[in-house]
């Protein structure tokens, strides 16, 4: 086996900076929805911000499951098995199917319930479960894309998310500015562009792997095990997602029952924190890949040495857009929304918005290298105790109870990721074994021989 290379900042960011284009081309979807419908009407914008969080959970929970296809492939990648990489790819498809056409149907099934729990108003509720009822549709489209985006992730093809979310902008912006306001649709069309967007993202992404993946092998079998295995590491992944945007909709909730001005309010500056996760996110994604390729040759000290590298450029994709966020976010707010009152409560919650990345940061490092090891369930059980002894009742104390309002909420926010932080580090330690040195030298890693063989 070849000695595999140094990790770097720059072989960490040719990965990254594509997933990074396509994370933010991705979210623009939002935003564009978001400036939109805000100047079509406060009903609108406040109808979108409570649906949008739901249609988000249903697409994070399918992705859960693309991301245990990643690190599939990575693995098997890495040990140069391209055949074993077709069928994880095919085991994936087929289940990602089912698993978007079943959440589909439960969301169209569900709208009018769950946006009633969340407290909309009898103006809202009405748009805001059309829109939900309409993207249902998008589900299984979104679920097939996900999973070939992380397929050609795991082979380090990240460029095939990119040109994904550009082709999925390119059709939605022109079709979103047609529906909402030409014909006079509002919400109802800015589900229909997205609807179709993803369609045709969807349909692209099978032709561009088709010349990509390796090809199938002769047998149709997917081979003994990959399915269970992708569902080993696939269901807490998509239980940690999945229950992490169920708590974002409640917080959507909370700052609903704050006031009309508050949720807006609150969608404006979650479009912002979406955006510096977004960056986060693909960094953190590219060293799951590098660190799972590595660990798929059994070399377990390359795949640590990835941490330090993977949290220098986390911490850099955290500074971009904070400053970037702190000098130009008041300009940037009065191109959302003329009014001055959520323009003011979305202004004072900034701050605190961005402070609480910064402990995520350190926490995503870690959470990188377990993904990229398996052990997504360490990370779903971190996630979830940090968000039920935490961020839900802080959130509610703070920014309900207490009247800090938006502030508030973004305290919990911090609580939550210093929490989440502090309990995936003894699992890194006990996983990987390595230590730094006084005179700052790389980790020494010690492979776990037991483990090896019990997989070979």
């Amino acid at each position: 086996m070849n000695h595999p290379e140094r990790p770097t900042l720059r072989r960490a960011w040719v990965l990254a900076c594509p997933l990074l284009v396509a994370g933010l081309t991705q979210i623009t979807l939002n935003i564009v929805d978001t400036v939109m419908l805000a100047r079509l009407s406060a009903r609108a914008l406040g109808a979108f911000a409570l649906a949008a969080p739901v249609h988000l959970i249903a697409l994070i929970v399918v992705r859960g499951w693309a991301t245990a296809v990643q690190v599939q492939v990575a693995r098997r990648h890495g040990t140069g098995r391209p055949e074993e990489v077709a069928r994880v790819v095919r085991a994936g498809l087929v289940t990602s199917i089912s698993a978007g056409a079943v959440i589909g149907a439960a969301l169209y099934a569900l709208a009018p319930l769950v946006l009633t729990m969340l407290g909309a108003t009898d103006d809202i509720r009405g748009p805001g479960t059309a829109y939900l009822q309409l993207t249902a549709f998008s589900i299984p489209f979104a679920a097939v894309s996900f999973t070939l985006q992380a397929a050609c992730s795991g082979i380090g093809a990240t460029r095939a998310a990119m040109y994904t979310a550009l082709l999925v902008n390119l059709v939605n912006l022109p079709l979103a500015l047609l529906l909402i306001f030409h014909t006079g649709l509002g919400i109802t069309g800015a589900a229909l562009a997205t609807l179709t967007a993803t369609a045709a993202g969807t349909v692209y992404l099978l032709l561009y792997c088709r010349t990509r993946l390796p090809r199938r092998p002769r047998d149709k079998t997917t081979g003994p095990g990959i399915t269970r295995e992708l569902w080993r590491i696939g269901w807490p992944e998509m239980s940690t997602l999945g229950i992490g945007y169920v708590n974002e909709a409640l917080l959507a909730g909370f700052a609903a029952r704050m006031s009309t001005d508050d949720l807006a309010a609150y969608r404006i500056v979650d479009n912002l924190t979406l955006l510096v996760f977004t960056f986060l996110t693909s960094a953190a994604t590219a060293i799951t890949v590098l660190a799972g390729q590595e660990l798929g040759s059994d070399h377990v000290k390359g795949a640590a040495a990835w941490h330090r590298t993977g949290l220098k450029l986390l911490l850099l994709m955290l500074a971009l857009p904070s400053a970037g966020a702190l000098a130009l976010g008041h300009p940037l707010l009065s191109l959302i929304t003329t009014d001055p009152e959520v323009m003011h409560r979305a202004w004072a919650a900034v701050p605190a918005a961005l402070l609480s990345m910064a402990p995520m940061a350190l926490g995503m490092s870690y959470a990188a290298l377990l993904r990229a090891a398996g052990n997504t369930r360490t990370v779903m059980t971190a996630s979830v105790i940090s968000d039920y002894t935490l961020l839900l009742p802080l959130g509610w104390l703070l920014g309900v109870h207490a009247g800090l309002g938006l502030p508030g909420l973004y305290m919990a926010w911090t609580a939550f990721a210093t929490l989440y932080c502090v309990l995936l580090l003894p699992p890194y330690r006990r996983r990987f074994g390595g230590h730094i040195h006084r005179t700052g030298g790389p980790c020494e890693v010690v492979p776990d021989s037991r483990r090896a063989r019990r997989r070979s």
